[in-house]
């Protein structure tokens, strides 16, 4: 990251990343842009694309995503919030936060009364 951090992808994850990469490589060669996601307006100058891209095509939000993705990780390291913290840059509160969901999950019984 720009920042320093390094943030551990899964190999699924990089494999796709790649196949990105290499089509964007084939697809603008001369482009400059330093940003990840390009489209056909964004690849001849130095500018990112809009805020909606991609979210608006695939129907989600950027803050949704990320948090099912804190989430899931919560849910797969059993709410290691260290590890929470490293790999999302959250703060301690935000990250006991999500870690909550493993430890205290919703009382979904109903009384019947």
């Amino acid at each position: 990251m720009p920042d320093g951090r390094f943030i551990p992808l899964a190999k699924p994850v990089r494999v796709r990343l790649s196949a990105w990469l290499d089509h964007r490589a084939q697809r603008w060669p001369e482009t400059k842009n330093p940003y990840l996601l390009d489209t056909v307006q964004t690849a001849p100058r130095l500018s990112p694309p809009g805020r909606n891209f991609p979210w608006k095509k695939a129907g989600v939000t950027a803050q949704a995503l990320r948090t099912d993705r804190i989430l899931y990780e919560v849910e797969q390291t059993g709410g290691d919030v260290r590890r929470i913290c490293d790999l999302f840059g959250i703060g301690i509160e935000a990250a006991l936060h999500y870690a909550r969901t493993v430890t205290d999950p919703p009382d979904t019984t109903a009384d019947s009364a």
